[in-house]
Formats: C-alpha cells, structure tokens, sequence
C-alpha cells in the first residue's frame, strides 16, 4: 500500500492552477532573498568605493607624526596597515585652489586610489621627480612634456606652537608622469601631486620634516576605543587627529562624533539606518509568504470536502498537516534550487550586463576590468549566503502553509464532508439609497470573507511601504553627500582687486545664454589701533583679532542664500530696508572664551554715518560669505543690497559673478565668453563647475541605478501577490459569476464589479502602506540626522505608489476576466476544479 503522503502529489497534479501559483512565490521569494541580499553587498562594495575615492582607503590618521611615533604605530598588532608619507609643501594656483605635493613612503595606489591614476608617463621614484594631475599642468601654464622640468614655488607650514610658521622655498623637478584630473578634489580646494622617495629630505629644514600616518584598525568593532588609547598613549593633539568619516560611514563603523570633529556620528545612525533596514527586510519576506498563505488557504477550502472524507475515514489531524506541507516541501524542492539560480544570474550577470554599457568611472573604477571584478566579487554565489536564502525561504514557506493546514485538520469531518464550514449571520442593515450598483455589490464582496481582504490589502500594504522606504533610503547610500561646497552657479568668476565693473554685470546678465546671474560685492575693512576698522566709519569698536566686513549680495543670491527667511524679511532686505549681521567666531584659549562683538536682531548699527535696522543675524559656524574659496576671515559681516553696499563704501564694482547657464548652451561656448571677460578685466580667476558635479554626480548613479532595480524587483513581488490574489478570488466564484449572468447581469456590469473591487483593494492598501512608509521615512531620516523625530511625509512616492497599486490592481483584474468572458453560463455554473 502506498504511503498517505503520495495524495500530496497527486494534489499538486489535480490543482495545476493554485500549484504553479505557489511554485511562482517560491521562486521569486528565493530569488528575492538571493537578489537583494547580493545586491546589497554590491550597494554596499560601491559605496565603499565611492568613499575610498573621497577619502583615501583609510580609517584615519595622524599628522605631523615623528619617526619614533611612526615607528610605534607600526608594531602596533591593532592596526592592519600602516602607511605614512611626507608633505612637501602647497602652492598657490588660483583663488580656489592649492597644489598640496606629497612624499608617499609607500605604494600611493594601495591608498589613494583616485589620485594616482597615471594617463601618461609613471609615478615617481627618485628624488626631486614629480607628477601632477592634467589639470595642475594648465593651472601653471605648462606647455612641455613628460621629462621636462618644472619650477614651483612652495610653502610648508609649521602648525605646533601658538605662532603658526612657515618656510618657503623654490625648487626644479622633473616631470616623469601626468595623473588624471580629480575634480573631487575642487570641493576642498586642494589638488594632489606626488613627488619621490627622498625629496622633502633633500628639500626640508630638520624641524619641518614630519611624518602624516595613515592606518586601518583590526577589529573594527573596537575602533574609538584603539583611537582614544593610540591619542592618550602617543600624546596626539585632537587637532592632529584626522578621521575618514566617509569610509566609515560607508563601512558602518561606529566612531565618536566629537573626537570627529563632524556632527554626524556613525554610531546613532547606523542604529537607526539598521533598524530601518530590518523593517524593510522583514517587510519583503512578509509579502511573499502571505501570496503562499493566500493561495494555499483558498486551496485547502476548496478542498476541505476532501480532507472531511479523510477524517472520517480515520485520518488523523498529524496526517492532514503532513499532506498539506507535503506539498509546500515538493513545491519548494523544485522552486528554492531555480529560485536561487536565477537570483544568482541576476545578480552578477545582469548587472555586469547593465554597467558595461556605462562608464566604469561612474562607479568610481579605474576600468571596466576593475569594475567587473568588483562586481564578481560581490555578486557570485557564497555557499553560506545562498544556504541562508535557502533557509529562509522554506521557513517562511512552511509558516505561511502551517495555517491552511491547521484549517484543514480542526474542521469537523461531518461540517466538513456537508460543506457548511461557516455559518452566515445577517445584520440588520440601515435602508440606504444605492447609487452605483457594481461598487455596492463590490463593497458586499469584500465583506463577505473579511480574511481574504485582509490578506489582500496586508500583501499590496507590504510592497507599498518598501516602495517608499526604499527610495528614502537612496539618500543614506550616498558616501559623497557631505563636504562637497555649495555653489549658485555653474562658473565662478572672481576678481578681488579691481572686480566687474556694473556694466560688466549687465552684459554677463543680458546674456541669453545665462540663465540665471548670482553675484556678490565685497569689501574687507582691517581693524586699525583704536579698535576701529580702517577705512569705514563704524558705529562702536571691534574687539581683538576682528575684522569689518561689507557684503553686498544681488537679488539672486537673497534668494539662494538666505531661502529660510520669511518672504515678508526676505523682500524688506532685498528693498534695502535693513540689512544681516553675522557676528564673529568666538576665540577659545585653554578653554577661556575671549569676548567678542555680537549684535542682536532689532538693534540699530551706524555704518558710514547711516543708520541701519539689524533684521536678523547668524552666529557660530553657521554659514559665511565670502569670495570664490579663500576662506572665511573672522570678523563682523554686515550684509546688504546692491544699492545699500554703493551707499556704505563708495563702490559698485562686482568681486565675484555666478552664472548659472540656460539650457541647450554648450559649456565650450560659454567658456570663450568668459576668458573674453577675464582678458579685459586682469586679476580674474574662474572656475567652470561642469567637471566637479559631472563627477559627484555620476557617483551617484550607481547607486541609483542598483536601488530602482532593487525596488522594480519589489514591484514583481507585489504584483505576483495582487494577481495571486484576484486570480484566486475570480476563480473561486466561478459559478456564482455564471448564476449572475444567468439572471441578467450583463458582461460590462460584471467587470465593473470587479474592477471595483481591485480599486478599493489598491485604495485601502495604498493608505495604509503610506501610513506605514511614512514610519519607516522616520527611521531612515533618524539615520541621516541622528534624531528620531518626524519626517517630511514623502508624498510623491506615495502617490506614486498609491497609482501603481490601483493600476495593478485593475490589470491584475481584467487578466482572469478574460477567461470569463468567453466561458459560456452553463459550463460557469457547472464549474468545478
């Protein structure tokens, strides 16, 4: 006699439909498990990659480290790596920009990745051999070739001590390569080049030739506590304490924002960022053991005759949950190993096949070779990794089935072998006006297996709230997103001498190939022996180490610059009627805070014998004002308009011009407009912006790119459960749709029913699931900022997927119906699977 457990099978075989249903949810579960698993391992190897690009591969450093000091980190077993290397001096290119030249003791490229990558000729090895990036070449006017010298003026700054000193000196190199241009490095307003092994010997005073050190922790989990020891024992100043956030960050390493020096710790946001994750995490696998649940439990009903004769003729409750998992167990014996298989080729090969079409430096590669590597490493299948996938499918399989087979052995067997499982009980109704019939009889049907519904709503509810949660998250998985300077423009056109002339300023602004023309006027006023600034009349005396400072800012800049303020404020300063004061930084010495000048919103300042309104004022670091990127000099900023800034100091000319360009205009075009401009006006520097964001923002396009494929495979997830789901539904009630038609309903009326039924089903799922994205925003915007409060409802992804949903909803309907429409009455009433 066969065993009980082979009518598993022949289940499988009798309800072909509801078996390739759940095989479909096995499949693409297992293949959602390996998919998004291996997918993030690439996110997360990207952004590291990103961030080595930024940063350096480094989890920090020490600078101006002596040979002893350097000799300890070295032998020390909690670091991994240790590289040092030696900082020959900077020179000046322009406003912006510094050239910084280093004396890398080690391999540069085991490092610093981005700024070692030789276009032309080789990296340095002998003293007083040198590269440089493309772009330095033009910056100093160099016209020769690779072996030719060059002469630079340098300058080194001592910076122990309460005087800062410097030592400045002039020497030949030889040229021996030409490394890519890096614009990222424009953000901090230094360029790198190298220079050989024995160079700053043979160039530096005894007193100026230190050593920085860069290093990786061992054991990660212990990193502030092996930092706090290395700062205490080696007696390191924490202004000689250089932490790589970026790489950190991307690497979930939990450091102290205060020995950081950043106000984003890693520490709490990682928490959050962990348990946002987790919840979408969770959420995934929930929506696709309840498409098992769905269908299993509509196919149990259906059967549940069946299971009654079996009872009755002495099958016991163990054996009815053995048959019913039985079938989820050969179910997933096929589905898990194609399910993992196809996850696998998804991960490695069709991303290798989308990012071949790309450049490889999007994603921050040196080549496509680098870049497939890469990939490979992180997407090929890990026995471990797909043995959990695996794992965690058929758990949830044997979850989502263990409900349906519980139904199945508790029903009675005279209940169930009568088909009288469930008693109707009928409410009183209030008598109420119908005014559409199909979205009623809709609504009735709904009601009438409240389970069922739930189930529904609760699977589109899943894939609606990791919509939204996912494209939030985008944002934290992007490694350059802090550090990088803000600009208004897509030039920055500076002179600091002479400036623009205001007819200058018109014809940059007429320009029609100008979109938009940010501008600044600026005036630096020295403090004078009385504690007055030289050169202006001001209202009362600075006080030590501050200068005075008139700023006079167009209409465009109020605008970008100062969007926070009230439009009623905002108006009454761009009219002249008052102006912003932003007070100096205050001086700590040995922890005493010397006094400083602070002005106070509704006082009144004198400036140049005019009275002015102070309408509001910044303090602390928040944000300064200044030309191009020379830095900010500390000082009191007094910030007017156009028209009040010629009033005060005399003066019209413009010392630095932003000129955002309109759409369509060619970069190379515009650039010949503004060498014209500079040609006439000597002293001006300009920096086009176009390289520096086209880098930042390709950066980030992997990461973009790997995310929507990530929320485009959650899509599938929910649209298999909402076809599942009104599949089942429409299948089930096959011979009640043909008693329908057989009293009149019409066909158009009978869709409409339907179709009701899928837009309430997508309506009530989309609220909750904005409902629920929104919890999960809060957690992912606590990730970002370290504060768990509330967020900026997210509502464009919200109704974009409240649109979805209802679309789906509606497909995922008129599929099936399809195959009603052209089953005659009598073979629907006589329906049976």
């Amino acid at each position: 006699m066969k065993h009980y457990c082979t009518l598993a099978w022949k289940e499988l075989l009798a309800q072909r439909v509801t078996s390739v249903l759940i095989l479909l949810a096995i499949i693409v579960s297992t293949m959602m498990t390996a998919v998004i698993g291996q997918s993030a391992g690439v996110l997360a190897a990207m952004r590291q990659q990103q961030a080595i690009a930024i940063g350096g591969n480094r989890h920090a450093g020490f600078v101006q480290m002596n040979g002893e000091q350097l000799e300890t980190l070295k032998n020390d077993p909690r670091l991994s790596f240790v590289g040092s290397y030696i900082v020959l001096g900077s020179a000046r290119l322009d406003n912006t920009l510094n050239l910084g030249l280093s004396e890398f003791q080690e391999d540069v490229r085991a490092v610093y990745p981005s700024i070692s990558v030789v276009k032309e000729g080789r990296l340095p090895e002998a003293p007083m051999e040198i590269t440089l990036p493309e772009d330095v070449l033009g910056y100093l006017g160099f016209s020769g070739k690779v072996g030719d010298t060059i002469s630079l003026s340098l300058s080194k700054a001592l910076r122990h001590g309460i005087v800062t000193q410097s030592y400045d000196f002039t020497a030949d190199f030889t040229l021996v390569g030409i490394t890519e241009s890096n614009y990222m490095s424009y953000a901090a307003g230094t360029i790198n080049g190298i220079v050989g092994t024995g160079t700053a010997e043979a160039l530096l005073p005894k007193e100026y030739f230190y050593y920085n050190v860069d290093f990786r922790v061992a054991d990660t989990f212990s990193f502030q506590a092996t930092m706090d020891d290395l700062t205490a024992s080696l007696n390191i100043p924490a202004l000689d304490t250089l932490y790589n956030t970026p790489y950190l960050d991307a690497l979930g390493v939990r450091y102290s924002a205060e020995a950081a020096d950043t106000a984003d710790s890693s520490g709490e946001g990682f928490s959050f960022l962990l348990a946002a994750g987790v919840m979408v995490g969770a959420l995934l696998l929930l929506a696709a053991g309840l498409v098992i649940y769905n269908i299993l439990k509509i196919a149990v009903s259906r059967k549940i005759k069946q299971y009654g004769v079996l009872r009755a003729i002495g099958g016991e409750k163990r054996q009815l949950y053995a048959i019913v998992t039985a079938q989820v167990l050969l179910l997933c014996l096929v589905g898990i190993p194609v399910g993992l298989l196809a996850g696998a080729l998804s991960a490695k090969g069709i991303l290798t096949a989308a990012t071949s079409l790309l450049s490889p430096s999007i994603f921050m590669a040196q080549n496509q070779d680098e870049l497939a590597r890469l990939i490979a490493e992180n997407s090929a299948g890990k026995g471990v990794f797909l043995l959990a996938s695996a794992l965690v499918t058929l758990i949830f399989a044997f979850v989502a089935a263990l409900p349906a087979a519980r139904y199945a052995a508790r029903v009675a067997p005279t209940v169930a072998m009568t088909g009288r499982s469930v008693k109707i009980k009928r409410r009183n109704r209030k008598k109420k006006k119908i005014r559409n019939f199909e979205a009623f009889y809709a609504r009735l049907n709904l009601k009438r297996n409240r389970g069922r519904t739930a189930i529904t709503v609760l699977s589109l509810v899943m894939s609606i709230t990791v919509f939204i949660a996912l494209q939030g998250a985008v944002g934290l998985l992007d490694a350059s997103g802090g550090g990088v300077a803000e600009h208004y423009g897509d030039y920055s056109i500076t002179n600091e001498t002479a400036g623009f002339s205001p007819e200058e300023y018109r014809a940059m602004e007429d320009n029609p190939q100008v979109a938009e023309l940010t501008a600044m006027q600026f005036s630096l006023y020295e403090q004078g022996a009385d504690g007055y600034p030289v050169g202006i009349e001001f209202g009362f005396p600075l006080q030590p180490a501050e200068s005075f400072q008139v700023i006079g800012l167009n209409g465009a800049y109020w605008d970008k610059f100062f969007s926070s303020l009230p439009a009623e404020l905002l108006e009454k300063l761009k009219s002249g009627k008052g102006c912003v004061v932003r007070n100096p930084i205050p001086i700590v010495f040995e922890g005493q805070e010397f006094e400083h000048t602070s002005v106070e919103a509704g006082e009144t300042i004198t400036v140049a014998g005019r009275e002015l309104e102070v309408l509001d004022t910044m303090d602390g670091y928040e944000g300064y004002l200044t030309v191009g990127n020379s830095g900010f000099i500390n000082g009191v900023q007094v910030i007017v308009n156009e028209e009040l800034y010629a009033a005060l100091t005399g003066k019209t000319a413009y010392n630095e011009l932003m000129p955002a360009l309109a759409q369509g205009v060619e970069r190379a075009e515009f650039d010949a407009v503004v060498e014209a401009l500079a040609g006439r006006n000597p002293g001006t520097l300009w920096l086009s912006f176009e390289d520096t964001d086209r880098q930042l923002a390709e950066s980030f396009q992997q990461i973009q790119l790997l995310a929507w494929g990530l929320i485009l495979f959650v899509g599938l997830i929910g649209l298999l459960n909402i076809a599942n789901t009104v599949y089942t539904n429409i299948h089930t009630r096959v011979a009640e749709i043909g008693m329908q038609r057989a009293v009149g309903m019409s066909t158009g009326s009978l869709y409409k029913v339907f179709l009701w039924e899928g837009a309430y089903y997508g309506a009530i799922a989309a609220v909750l699931g904005g409902m629920a994205g929104y919890i999960c925003t809060v957690f992912i915007e606590a990730a970002a900022t370290d504060t768990l409060q509330l967020a900026a409802v997210p509502i464009v992804p919200t109704v974009e997927a409240a649109l979805l949903s209802i679309g789906a909803c509606l497909l995922a309907t008129c599929i099936p119906l399809q195959r009603i429409r052209k089953m005659s009455i009598v073979d629907a009433i006589e329906t049976v699977e």
